[in-house]
C-alpha cells in the first residue's frame, strides 16, 4: 500500500506530492525511442534501494510525461504529475547572463517501487513528442559485489567551454618543456571525458562529493552540470544514481547573493530539489536532504553536510564568510553529529564496509588545508571536520572521501575501533580527496606539510614529456574507483584505483584521444570481521 492506494501488478508510484494513476500496458516488444526539445534534463535516477528507485526529468511545459518500465513479462507505464519549483528559477540577485530558458522547468520525480533486488530494468520516459531510453538496476542482497565512481568539484558553468584552460603547475619531477602553463583542454572537455570513461566502467553508484556547480544559486551553472550527466554532453545519469553531498559552491548564491543567509539559502534549495534522499529523520525541515545515510549491498554509505561549523569564524568553522544559514552544524552535541554517531554503530554491527563522504577534507594538502590562524588561511579550511575523527575510528569506518584542495591526494591515519562487545583493536583509515571532477588542477600549496598524507599526484607522478608530447604522469581530471568482491576464498575487500584521464599527443602536443590510466597508489583493505 502507498499512501492508500492499493498495489498495481508489482508496482506503485509516488510524485512529490501525491499519488497518481497507474495504467498497465502489455506489449509484444520493446518500444523504439527517441529524443527531442521537450526535455529540459533528461531522466536520471536517485534514491536507489533493493525494491524501489526513483526517475526523475525536467520538462518545457506542464505536460504529464509517461515512465514506462519493462519487466519480464510485461510492460508497466506511470504517469508524473509535473510541478514548476520556485526554487529553480535564475537568480533573483542579479540577473544572469545568457539566460537560456528564461521560465522555469517543470519537474517530474516518480518512485517506482515492488521491484526486485539487484536487478536490471529497461525503461523509457516519454515527454510530448520525445522519448528517452535507458535501464536501472535496484541495489542488490548485501553478498552481491559492487562498483563505485568517486569525484568532486566538477564546478561547471557555461564559461568553462569558452574560457581558457585552467592553471597547470608543473608537477615534482617534470621535464616539461618551457611554454606549457595552462592544461590541454578546456574544463569542459575535461569533464565531459571523465563522465565518458565513468560511464564506460558502468558503475552502480556515481558519488560527487560537492561542488558540483560553479555557483549554486546561478540556475545556468546547473543547466551545465546536466549537460553533462542527463543531456547532449553525456547521459550516465539516465543508468546510474547520482549520490551527492553539498560543497561550499552549492551554498554560493552567485553575483548579488554571495554566502549571505539569504543567498546561502536560495542556492542549497536548487541542490535539495534536484537530489532525493532516504529520509534522515531530522525534526528541522531545513535540514532534509543535506545528511542522509544509504546502505547498499555490502556497504553503508553516510553522506555529511560539511558545509559551515559552529561557533562562527573560529577554527570549528568549514566557511567563515557564511553565517546564519540553514546549514546544520557538524560539531559534537549537534543533531548532525548525534545522527551520525547513531548511523555509524548501527553501520558497524550490519554493513562490511563503511563509508563516509563530505566535502571539506580533513587531511590535505591544498590551500583550503593551511590551519587556522596560519598565513594564507583562506577560511573555508577542511581541517575543521577532524574533530569527527574519533567518532570515526570508534566505529571503523573504512574511507572518508572528499574534495575541496582539488587534488587527487591519500592520507591516511590511525587509531583505535570499539567493537560491539567493547573490546578495542587498532584500525586505519584513508581519507581522500578527489577534487579532481572538472574544474581546478592545482599543486599543493606552500609552507606547510600533511604529516597524514601516503599519496599525492603532484609529488608522485611526475610527468614524462618526449618533446611537446606528454608521455605519462602529471595532474589530470578523473575519479576514484572503489570495487568491493569477494576473493576465490571468499573473502570480502574493497580496492581502491586512483583514475586519471589521460590526454594523448601527438608530436605537435595535440591531443588526439583519450586513454582511462591509474596511478600508481592501488590500495586494498580486507573486511574487517567486526560484525
Amino acid at each position: 500500500m502507498l499512501n492508500g492506494c492499493p498495489p498495481v501488478s508489482r508496482f506503485t508510484v509516488q510524485t512529490l506530492v501525491s499519488v497518481v494513476t497507474v495504467v498497465l500496458v502489455f506489449l509484444d516488444g520493446p518500444a523504439n525511442f527517441s529524443e527531442a526539445a521537450d526535455f529540459r534534463v533528461l531522466p536520471y535516477l536517485q534514491n536507489p534501494a533493493k525494491d524501489a528507485i526513483t526517475v526523475r526529468w525536467l520538462s518545457e511545459t506542464d505536460d504529464p510525461g509517461q515512465l514506462i518500465v519493462k519487466t519480464s513479462d510485461r510492460v508497466v507505464t506511470l504517469a508524473s504529475s509535473p510541478l514548476q519549483p520556485a526554487t529553480l528559477a535564475y537568480n533573483p540577485f542579479k540577473p544572469e547572463p545568457e539566460d537560456r530558458h528564461g521560465t522555469t522547468a517543470w519537474l517530474h520525480s516518480v518512485r517506482v517501487t515492488g521491484l526486485i533486488a539487484g536487478s536490471r530494468y529497461e525503461y523509457s520516459v516519454k515527454q510530448g513528442k520525445s522519448e528517452h531510453s535507458a535501464s536501472f538496476q535496484t541495489a542488490p542482497s548485501e553478498n552481491h559485489p559492487v562498483r563505485l565512481i568517486i569525484y568532486s568539484d566538477s564546478e561547471t558553468e557555461p564559461e568553462s567551454s569558452t574560457t581558457p584552460p585552467v592553471d597547470w603547475t608543473a608537477n615534482t619531477g617534470s621535464n616539461r618543456p618551457d611554454g606549457i602553463t595552462r592544461y590541454v583542454v578546456s574544463q569542459t572537455t575535461g569533464y565531459r571525458e571523465n563522465c565518458r570513461v565513468i560511464a564506460e566502467r558502468q558503475p552502480n553508484l556515481i558519488l560527487v562529493v560537492g561542488d558540483l556547480v560553479e555557483s549554486g544559486g546561478e540556475q545556468r551553472d546547473w543547466d551545465e552540470f546536466w549537460r553533462h550527466n542527463a543531456g547532449d554532453f553525456g547521459q550516465v545519469a539516465s543508468s546510474v544514481p547520482l549520490v551527492t553531498a553539498p560543497g561550499n559552491h552549492e551554498n554560493y548564491g552567485g553575483p548579488g547573493g554571495g554566502y549571505t543567509a539569504e543567498g546561502a539559502n536560495f542556492a542549497m534549495s536548487k541542490f535539495l530539489t534536484y537530489f532525493e534522499t532516504p529520509d534522515n529523520g531530522s525534526s528541522s525541515p531545513h535540514h532534509k536532504g543535506r545528511y542522509y545515510r544509504l546502505d547498499y549491498g555490502p556497504i553503508t554509505i553516510i553522506s555529511l553536510d560539511s558545509s559551515d561549523g559552529l561557533p562562527h569564524m573560529t577554527a570549528s568553522d568549514t566557511n567563515h564568510n557564511l553565517q546564519g544559514s540553514h546549514a546544520p552544524d557538524f560539531n559534537p552535541g549537534s543533531e548532525q553529529y548525534q545522527w551520525l554517531e547513531t548511523q555509524l554503530a548501527d553501520a558497524q554491527k550490519k554493513s562490511r564496509f563503511t563509508f563516509v563522504q563530505f566535502h571539506h577534507t580533513m587531511y590535505g594538502s591544498g590551500p583550503h588545508s593551511i590551519p587556522f590562524g596560519s598565513s594564507g588561511f583562506s577560511g573555508q579550511s577542511g581541517i575543521a571536520m577532524r574533530v569527527l575523527a574519533p567518532v570515526f575510528f570508534r566505529y571503523g569506518v573504512d574511507a572518508v572521501f572528499s574534495g575541496h584542495d582539488e587534488l587527487m591526494e591519500r592520507s591516511m591515519a590511525e587509531g583505535s575501533e570499539v567493537l560491539p562487545d567493547g573490546s578495542r583493536r587498532p584500525h586505519v583509515i584513508s581519507f581522500y580527496d578527489v577534487g579532481i571532477g572538472g574544474d581546478g588542477l592545482r599543486g599543493p600549496s606552500q609552507g606547510f606539510d600533511n604529516p597524514y598524507r601516503q599519496f599525492l599526484v603532484h609529488e608522485n607522478a611526475p610527468e614524462k614529456w618526449d618533446g611537446r608530447k606528454l608521455v605519462s604522469g602529471g595532474k589530470h581530471y578523473g575519479h576514484l574507483e572503489v570495487s568491493v568482491d569477494q576473493d576465490k576464498q571468499g573473502n570480502w575487500y574493497a580496492e581502491f584505483l586512483p583514475v586519471h584521464i589521460f590526454p594523448v599527443m601527438d608530436d605537435q602536443g595535440d591531443v588526439i584521444r583519450w586513454e582511462r590510466r591509474l596511478y600508481d597508489d592501488k590500495l586494498t583493505i580486507p573486511e574487517s570481521g567486526r560484525r
